[in-house]
């Protein structure tokens, strides 16, 4: 699956450009970096929600993999649900599932479900992996939705 982004020029800028830009302002680059096991972060639009997780990603060293679990507020799709094969696109290019640990997360889940329909309109994943993209452009996801 190919998630294109479904918040892009509304919760963030469309323009590789400007979100970049944008990011950048809202980032400190002389941060001192942390080991972290996770986070915490809003994910609003970029105007309201983008200090904090420029602020809280500037002080965190990135693992190759992040797992983002998110809540589902359109309520579509399973209560509980992952993607394990694909790409999400944002303006900033695409960010690849970890299909070997999504599906590994998945097969010892009693209550995940594979499920594209939950992830298509939601944007609390969404409007992380720019900020993630900024910091480290191969990341890759893990995408867990929860109702």
């Amino acid at each position: 699956m190919i998630r294109p982004p479904a918040v892009s020029g509304q919760f963030y800028p469309a323009s590789p450009e400007r979100l970049k830009a944008m990011i950048a302002q809202m980032v400190d680059e002389n941060a001192t970096k942390e080991e972290v096991i996770g986070l915490v972060l809003p994910h609003a639009g970029y105007p309201y929600s983008g200090p904090v997780v420029g602020a809280t990603l500037s002080r965190a060293k990135l693992k190759n993999t992040v797992i983002i679990i998110g809540p589902n507020h359109t309520g579509l799709g399973k209560p509980l649900s992952i993607i394990t094969q694909g790409k999400w696109t944002t303006p900033l290019g695409d960010v690849e599932i970890d299909s070997e640990l999504s599906e590994k997360i998945l097969a010892i889940s009693k209550y995940l479900e594979e499920d594209n329909l939950a992830h298509q309109f939601e944007h609390s994943i969404e409007v992380q992996l720019p900020f993630l993209q900024y910091f480290q452009s191969d990341i890759k996801l893990v995408p867990i939705l929860l109702t």
